[in-house]
């Protein structure tokens, strides 16, 4: 009988060390919620150990498409094989991408939306579909590639691929029916309120975050002459005036100072050397003062005109440009203002003229009359059918408050061939709190 009991003491201590055989015991290293994968590790493994190796490695992988339109599918190698199945499942949240492309001397970082996903289980294969609606127009334009990194994050844990470079497939189309660039005999007028350097509400809009994207918008765009408005001396205009310094040339003045130094705003012109000369130029005040540093009428600030004569080299014509901004807040100013600048122009009446800037107000106020009466058109409205457009410039960060306050005006004896709203994607949300705005104007 005693060697009966020993027999069961010993057998109870024995079964009471061994792990339970069903799902329902809490010493299972599955916990009965998940399956040893075919290769003996378990499906939440350490993403440390997962092998995650893009099959493109060395070679670009090419974006077709365009802009919202475009995408581009990446297959990965996966190890072990049974973590696919909760990545799949989980990679709407659990899937990430980071971009990164340089551009004048800057690096910018984006990231591509990940909206598709498929895994095979069988070859251990992961293929993200990836849209290219964040990726810069200048990379559509094959101006420059980007880099995509996707990351994984499951558990607490992360794990980032390596590098791959996409190629857009050269397949760029510009907006239907658009000109781009000036012909042989025309000229390119763009005008940009770029935002004054101060601290916004969005640290994503502060001009260290834009002002690479801005020259990249003038490099793409290629235009004759540029007309800036609210550009700080020398954080903003230095800072354009040297990174454009190979095609372009300019001048303009602090406009409460009238120095060439400080922080004032400056209605700069810049101008392409291959194709202008410069025969004289200069800035005057919008004042009953004009030759002196002075603010006029009712103005809230000093406003000036950057004024420049110009030789077109190709088709030997000579033709006047204006750049201005005229005031916020005052309502006599801009009205005497712009009288100031049709005089102006009457002074100057052997030289066809062009004028450019931010005008605070819609090209329907009755102050354009003493310009649109006799001596002007606005290039918006006299454009041809088909090559102009009725969008909003002023867009105040937002899509909520906008209107149309950016305006270029010519000679009625010109020819406006084009005219276009400048609201392409340049790699950053917004590139201003204004659209910049072009017109091709024919001299000949």
């Amino acid at each position: 009988m005693k060697k009966i009991y020993t027999l069961l003491m010993v057998l109870l201590v024995a079964l009471s060390s061994c792990q339970p055989v069903d799902n329902a015991g809490n010493d299972n290293p599955n916990n009965g919620n998940e399956q040893p994968s075919g290769d003996g590790q378990p499906v939440d493994a350490p993403l440390q150990s997962l092998i995650f190796k893009p099959q493109q490695a060395g070679s670009a992988v090419v974006v077709s498409g365009q802009g919202g339109a475009s995408e581009v599918v990446l297959d990965f190698a996966v190890e072990p094989k049974s973590s696919l199945s909760n990545i799949e499942n989980s990679w709407r949240t659990a899937i990430s991408t980071v971009v990164k492309y340089s551009s004048s001397q800057s690096t910018h970082s984006s990231y591509m939306p990940v909206i598709g996903c498929k895994a095979n289980t069988k070859s251990g294969t992961l293929s993200l579909t990836l849209s290219g609606e964040n990726l810069p127009d200048s990379f559509f334009r094959g101006v420059h590639d980007v880099q995509v990194v996707v990351k994984i994050s499951l558990n607490s844990n992360s794990i980032s691929s390596q590098p791959i470079t996409l190629v857009s497939d050269g397949e760029y189309e510009d907006l239907k029916g658009l000109q781009k660039y000036a012909k042989q005999y025309e000229v390119k007028v763009l005008s940009f309120n770029v935002r004054l350097d101060t601290t916004e509400s969005d640290p994503n809009n502060n001009w260290p975050k834009r002002k690479a994207a801005c020259v990249e918008l003038i490099k793409d765009q290629k235009p004759t002459l540029v007309g800036f408005q609210e550009a700080k001396y020398t954080s903003q205009w230095l800072y354009l005036k040297e990174q454009l310094k190979d095609e372009y040339d300019g001048w303009g003045v602090n406009r409460d100072t009238g120095n060439e130094s400080g922080s004032g705003e400056v209605m700069g012109i810049l101008y392409n050397k291959s194709k202008l000369q410069k025969i004289d130029g200069g800035t005057f005040w919008l004042s009953e003062t004009p030759d002196v540093c002075s603010k006029g009428w009712d103005a809230d600030c000093k406003r000036t005109a950057t004024w420049g004569i110009f030789k077109h080299l190709a088709s030997n014509r000579y033709f006047l440009y204006v750049n201005t901004h005229l005031d916020h807040k005052g309502t006599e100013a801009r009205v005497k203002g712009l009288e100031q600048l049709a005089a102006f122009f009457q002074k100057h009446s052997k030289y066809k003229a062009i004028l450019s800037g931010d005008m605070n107000v819609v090209s329907t106020h009755d102050a354009f009359k003493v310009l649109t009466s006799s001596l002007m058109d606005n290039t918006r409205d006299v454009a041809p059918a088909g090559h102009t457009d009725s969008n909003t410039t002023y867009n105040a960060w937002s899509t909520s408050k906008m209107s149309i306050i950016d305006h270029i005006y010519c000679s009625k004896s010109l020819q406006v061939v084009e005219y276009h709203t400048v609201n392409e994607n340049y790699g950053v949300p917004y590139i201003s709190d204004h659209y910049p705005v072009y017109a091709i104007i024919k001299l000949l």
